[in-house]
């Protein structure tokens, strides 16, 4: 008797555990992958013009819910933070499907493997090409919706020049407005003095702080074009401290960013960053930014 009931109670969680792993006739399998191909072109297609709702609407909010990105994790939220961050300091971007998979685990389960290229093109002017890109969605059948779960994507990814995001800018001719000899009363009773000439196709400065007639801090700089990424390379060393190496380029014909170098792949991640705005051939206003945050603003007079 006993043999009896436990083969019985076999047979029904058998039967319990198996209602959603039954065989997918080929029907059904091609129906299954034609709706999850639809939805990941449709967050393709947001990705590329930079819509937010595009994007994630078919990611469940669930403690369960993973996004991987180069070996990083994130939990739903985290993720959400994260692509609404990116997505507001992206123009658009352009991808290009090189082939696709989709596995069919059972009739709610969908694994879709997608090997990709991506130029990215950001409103600072700045261009990233991704390739290869790989991304990969876990879809499972949710109150008769399919739902993305878990996402994956990883590759490699370098700036490149790209005629949108520069939008012609000629970075040499634009970084010529620095030449000169400027000042800036930065705080209480200190003067900053900066002495800009070419070099080449860069600059050499000097700069200096000056306090009650007292030099409190001073070095030298260098700027040199790098045209595998339109940007200049700053190099600034300062009496008495390690060097600093810094990106700078011109993101409009009158306005222009700071990078340190580190930061040079991800300026938009940037946790430091200097935002610059000639209002005048002779007068430029430039803004701090730590962690999102302003923390000082100088206004730059050119006296000769």
């Amino acid at each position: 008797m006993k043999t009896r009931l436990i083969f019985l109670v076999l047979l029904i969680v058998s039967i319990s555990c198996g209602t959603n792993n039954k065989p997918v006739s080929d029907a059904q399998e091609e129906k299954i992958v034609g709706e999850v191909k639809e939805i990941v072109h449709s967050v393709f297609k947001g990705a590329e013009e930079a819509n937010f709702d595009m994007v994630v609407e078919t990611w469940y909010d669930s403690p369960d819910f993973v996004y991987m990105c180069n070996g990083k994790t994130y939990t739903y939220k985290e993720t959400m933070d994260e692509m609404k961050q990116f997505l507001n300091v992206l123009l658009n971007q352009k991808c290009t499907i090189v082939d696709e998979k989709y596995a069919v685990l059972d009739n709610s389960t969908v694994l879709g493997t997608i090997n990709t290229k991506w130029l990215m093109n950001f409103k600072d002017g700045h261009s990233v090409l991704q390739d290869p890109w790989a991304v990969q969605f876990t879809f499972k059948k949710i109150d008769n919706r399919w739902r993305v779960i878990n996402h994956v994507e990883s590759g490699a990814e370098k700036n490149v020049i790209s005629s949108e995001s520069s939008k012609g800018l000629n970075q040499v001719e634009l970084m010529k407005l620095m030449i000169g000899y400027w000042e800036c009363e930065s705080v209480k009773d200190t003067t900053q003095f900066f002495n800009t000439k070419p070099y080449g196709t860069g600059l050499e400065s000097y700069y200096k702080h000056v306090t009650k007639g007292k030099t409190v801090k001073e070095g030298k700089d260098l700027w040199g074009y790098d045209n595998r990424i339109d940007k200049y390379l700053w190099a600034e060393v300062t009496k008495g401290s390690d060097i600093e190496i810094r990106a700078i380029w011109f993101i409009t014909n009158n306005k222009y960013e700071v990078v340190q170098y580190s930061d040079i792949s991800n300026p938009e991640k940037a946790s430091w960053k200097i935002e610059g705005e000639f209002k005048s051939p002779d007068m430029t206003v430039e803004t701090t930014i730590v962690n999102n945050k302003t923390v000082k603003t100088e206004t730059w007079i050119r006296v000769k």
